[in-house]
């Protein structure tokens, strides 16, 4: 199931959040969750996307012109999703204000977002990390990450995914084929917790066998740190 929240700040005018942001949206993920945040270890069965409005620019370390928040969240999990939709609900109740940047954002609305018909063509509103099979030094981001046009790509965002899923819903996820068509990417140095890490964005196909691994990245997420706000896939439309 996917949600759309929209957040707006409290101060009514234009807010300036810096890039290094996504704390800010584990922090709400924990207040709307509650103790159930707490009660899973591992690997989260969720992705989230965060967009600032199309009057954001980034200057330097920090995103200027913040009019809005619009948060997407995506699980394949329903009871997941329900608990989701219900703390949110709860928080604009209660009028709870959550820090991001300089400014104080409200809840302003939520609803439900229609799940796309999966063709295999995705794009990415949240860059997508994969981390590389037997890296070494954990500190250097070129080493420890990788990204669709370096060798072993494929098989390190495959066993990514494997990994999540048998975390995430206890059982082997079984495919004989996976590759990776870009459609259009590009590599991205991300700030993350104070460090960098090394993502993509961009449009993509996963040519596969295996539907189920195609719905795992979808509703759950591509790559890791997807809890994060990373990962986060919607259906692309190929064009002839």
């Amino acid at each position: 199931m996917r949600f759309l929240v929209k957040l707006r700040p409290v101060e009514g005018r234009a807010i300036t959040v810096r890039l290094d942001y996504r704390s800010r949206f584990i922090s709400l993920m924990k207040t709307i969750f509650g103790e159930d945040f707490f009660q899973r270890n591992g690997a989260r069965p969720y992705t989230f996307a965060v967009y600032f409005g199309k009057g954001a620019r980034i200057r330097g370390s920090s995103i200027e012109g913040v009019e809005l928040v619009n948060l997407r969240f995506s699980t394949g999990d329903s009871s997941l999703a329900v608990k989701f939709y219900n703390g949110v609900l709860k928080l604009k109740k209660v009028g709870y204000t959550h820090r991001i940047g300089e400014g104080n954002f409200r809840v302003e609305w939520i609803r439900e977002e229609r799940e796309r018909r999966i063709t295999g063509a995705f794009k990415t509103l949240s860059p997508v990390v994969v981390e590389r099979i037997g890296f070494g030094d954990s500190r250097d981001v070129e080493e420890r990450y990788t990204v669709p046009d370096e060798e072993g790509f494929e098989l390190s965002f495959l066993e990514n995914v494997m990994r999540r899923y048998e975390a995430i819903l206890g059982k082997r996820l079984e495919v004989k084929h996976v590759s990776i068509v870009s459609l259009g990417i590009k590599k991205e140095f991300v700030k993350h917790y104070g460090g960098v890490i090394k993502c993509f964005v961009g449009r993509f196909r996963v040519e596969t066998e295996s539907e189920e691994l195609l719905n795992f990245i979808y509703k759950y997420g591509a790559g890791l740190r997807t809890g994060q706000g990373f990962g986060f896939l919607e259906v692309e439309d190929e064009k002839a």
